[in-house]
């Protein structure tokens, strides 16, 4: 903001004039009237007490023999003395004032100059400062904008990587999924097959009851046949005679590892049926009538 200071004038705007000389009344050259020669005479007394006033040296009193001071008339050519005299302090004062007014309006240039250079150099000092504070907040912006997208971008990698996890979960579990289903479906068709083989050993066995007759090695013989895989097509071609009582049979029955229970466990894939379920529930590995690696094994209600 821009300060202006006062124009102090120390001298009148208008140069004294004519009308300040003494005017004459009636012959009394001593009377002035209008007259302003007492602040010229002050102005050149006080910068140049060198000269001195002729006005004074007018006013002063005469004496005559007699002793008493009587006001004589001056003649007209000491009045033009004085009134050169008079001229000469005016050109003087003016010459003086002019130089100082001269010097007054330099100074006041001078201090103009400076106001506008403080007040450019406090407006260049405001403006960097703004500047510097734009740049501050922008800066400030510009790193919580950044650590946000940091964070959203990690946020993102990470949830990227759960998605990679849960597709491969699902793609595992959809590869698990087809190979139980195909276990399944081999499961029920052994089941079905051994269900068809079960139920042609237990026609077989209840045309061998029908038939009866043999003794007990041959009937042992054949049970074994009848359980082992491929075994039982060429041997039962005819009875062969009679079978034991209802007793030997139950004894044939029995589990071929205890010897207590009674055999309704069947071994894959030999097929043999010669365990009890309490053998059957234990880590059995082999089968122990062929002594083949046991894969799995099937229940079988007898009843």
């Amino acid at each position: 903001m821009a300060v202006e200071a006062p124009h102090v004038n120390l001298f009148p705007s208008q140069p004294i004039t004519n009308r300040s000389f003494p005017n004459t009344n009636n012959g009394n050259y001593h009377t002035l009237i209008q007259s302003d020669l007492p602040l010229a005479g002050a102005i050149a007394e006080t910068f140049l007490p060198m000269y001195q006033s002729s006005f004074c040296d007018a006013k002063a009193p005469v004496k005559a023999d007699s002793g008493l001071t009587y006001n004589i008339p001056v003649p007209r050519k000491r009045s033009r003395d004085w009134m050169s005299n008079q001229q000469s302090v005016f050109d003087v004062s003016s010459l003086f004032g002019e130089e100082l007014s001269l010097q007054m309006q330099q100074q006041q240039l001078e201090i103009d100059r400076l106001i506008a250079e403080n007040t450019e150099k406090v407006r260049l000092e405001v403006q960097e400062r703004r500047k510097r504070q734009s740049r501050m907040l922008v800066n400030a912006i510009h790193q919580g904008i950044g650590k946000k997208l940091k964070e959203k971008d990690e946020e993102i990698q990470r949830i990227g990587k759960l998605n990679w996890l849960l597709q491969e979960r699902v793609r595992t579990l959809s590869v698990e999924n087809q190979i139980w289903r195909e276990l399944a479906q081999t499961n029920e068709a052994t089941a079905n097959s051994l269900r068809t083989n079960l139920e042609q050993v237990l026609a077989h066995v209840t045309e061998e009851r029908q038939c009866g007759g043999g003794g007990g090695e041959g009937g042992a013989a054949e049970e074994e046949a009848e359980s082992c895989c491929g075994s039982n097509g060429e041997e039962r071609g005819e009875c062969g005679g009679e079978r034991g009582n209802e007793g030997e049979k139950s004894e044939k029955r029995k589990c071929r590892k205890c010897g207590v229970g009674e055999s309704c466990v069947l071994l894959l894939p030999c097929r043999h049926l010669c365990i009890c379920t309490a053998c059957g529930s234990t880590t059995l590995t082999t089968c122990p009538v062929c002594n083949s690696v046991i894969n799995a094994s099937i229940h079988v209600n007898m009843s």
